[in-house]
């Protein structure tokens, strides 16, 4: 079998996806707790959960 070794440029851009892809979720999240539709506990819970994919 022929495998091909870990690009680490590949692991660098999927990990620099993931964190434009967590960022956006926060900010949408900040912008759902600005318009009052998530208290400051649910937005500080969920915003924990997502940094702790890094």
């Amino acid at each position: 079998m022929n495998e091909m070794p870990n690009d680490p440029s590949a692991n660098f851009a999927g990990l620099v996806q993931l964190t434009d892809v967590i960022v956006d979720q926060i900010r949408k999240l900040a912008q759902l707790h600005e318009d009052g539709i998530l208290t400051d506990e649910e937005f500080q819970a969920k915003k924990k959960e997502l940094l702790s994919r890094f």
